[in-house]
């Protein structure tokens, strides 16, 4: 092992030897490479945002989010597909049902937060007391909300502050604790700020502060509301049991929820039997919540699907023109080589040569095009279609990101390394 670590750094330091003789060969490469990486970092960094990212919170697989595509007639206020939207009632019934590992609902709101005279409009989201409890995200300061605060309606005037949100607005001041600040016009006693990863559920948002339920009239402008089987306001969230698959709880919550739309049709009386049989027989579904709920348009998903096919030929192309450069190269040291091999280097030697320095361009480049994906990302931004909904993206590369770079980085290295390899490997000696 020793000696296959020397060997490796005496190759390392030839490469940078050859590179440094070289300066305006390795210039080129490394700018060729760290263009196709720098964008594909860029694009991965955004659609792990938006698409494949799971929620920083216990065991995200055994999320699910529930969907019914039944008819519904009455207040509707969807931040999403109608599908995903719920009365007050049908989720207490849902939540003391035996079906579900803890079950929860939210939904996003847009406050005026004012401390200390300043007044800013600031994402929220209107929660359930159990909400931090079911997804087991613990507070980075003070405590999250709890069950208790989700009992005697207008009777829990306090809120958890988002981690960013707190640094930014309240320069990370600990004595925050227990202060109270204006939220449409209410005071709320501040009692913790969640952890740094804890951005909610929804996948592209990013709500600034979190408020118990039974403030929903005091931050809705006096809409009481929780009693009303005709508003549908709410998003559920449920945690599968241990062991228990979707197809199970599906077919056992079923059987629970056509009852439950019996029971509503008193408060439907101009329903006929047509949309009665209807909504009797609508699909209720247990989607993967695992990555949380997004609300970010379609036209954002296939934009970055899109790019992400564009970059990827674009990293292809760099890694040919390299590939081409390493290729006249390796036919000028066309002779150095003859004379290594007649001092008696093997084959294997000169080939792992040339692939360590294709990989030492290719880090270099990929060091550059992290770099470049930090410009990149908010230029994509800026030309993708724009949503209130998606202001939570951010083009910042996180560690996610940077072992992406890492990975494509070492990839490109062995892909345009291996032609000039094995040219220099196959000279004819005489």
């Amino acid at each position: 092992m020793i000696v296959v670590m020397d060997n490796l750094l005496q190759d390392i330091r030839l490469a940078l030897r050859r590179l440094h003789k070289a300066p305006l060969f390795a210039a080129v490469a490394v700018i060729s490479i760290s263009l196709g990486i720098g964008a594909n970092t860029a694009v991965f960094s955004l659609l792990d945002q938006v698409l494949l990212r799971s929620l920083p919170v216990k065991d995200p697989d055994r999320l699910v989010l529930l969907k019914a595509n039944g008819p519904r007639s009455g207040w509707l206020n969807a931040n999403y597909d109608s599908d995903y939207i719920f009365s007050y009632p049908v989720y207490r019934e849902f939540r003391d049902s035996k079906q579900f590992d803890g079950v929860f609902a939210r939904a996003p709101i847009t406050l005026a937060a004012s401390w200390h005279g300043q007044t800013d409009r600031v994402q929220a989201e209107i929660v359930s007391g159990n909400y931090f409890e079911v997804l087991g995200a613990s507070a980075a300061i003070g405590r999250t909300l709890l069950p208790e605060d989700d009992r005697t309606l207008g009777a829990h005037p306090v809120a958890v502050l988002d981690y960013g949100y707190w640094k930014s607005r309240f320069a990370g001041d600990l004595t925050v604790l227990n202060q109270t600040f204006q939220l449409n016009g209410h005071s709320m006693t501040i009692v913790g700020v969640t952890q740094k990863s804890f951005h909610g559920v929804g996948t592209t948002e990013r709500p600034f502060v979190y408020v118990p339920m039974m403030m929903r009239a005091e931050m809705y402008f006096g809409r009481k509301d929780l009693d009303d089987h005709k508003s549908y306001w709410l998003n559920i969230f449920a945690r599968l049991k241990p062991g228990a698959s979707v197809a199970q709880t599906t077919a056992a919550v079923t059987t629970y929820w056509r009852p439950i739309i019996e029971q509503d049709f008193q408060y439907y009386p101009k329903w006929n039997a047509k949309v009665r049989d209807h909504a009797v027989h609508q699909r209720l579904q247990l989607l993967s919540a695992a990555s949380g709920i997004s609300a970010a348009p379609d036209e954002l998903a296939s934009g970055l699907w899109i790019l992400a096919g564009m970059v990827a030929v674009l990293l292809m192309i760099a890694c040919a023109n390299v590939a081409s450069l390493m290729i006249a190269r390796a036919t000028a040291r066309q002779k150095e080589i003859a004379i290594y091999q007649a001092l008696g280097a093997g084959r294997w030697r000169l080939f792992r040569q040339v692939m360590v320095e294709s990989v030492v361009l290719a880090l270099a480049g990929g060091a550059a095009g992290v770099l470049l994906a930090y410009w990149m990302g908010d230029l994509i931004l800026s030309i993708l279609p724009s949503d209130p909904s998606a202001q939570g993206i951010t083009a910042q590369p996180d560690m996610r990101v940077l072992l992406f770079s890492l990975a494509v980085s070492l990839i490109s290295g062995i892909l345009f390394g291996l032609a000039p390899a094995f040219q220099t490997t196959r000279l004819n000696l005489s």
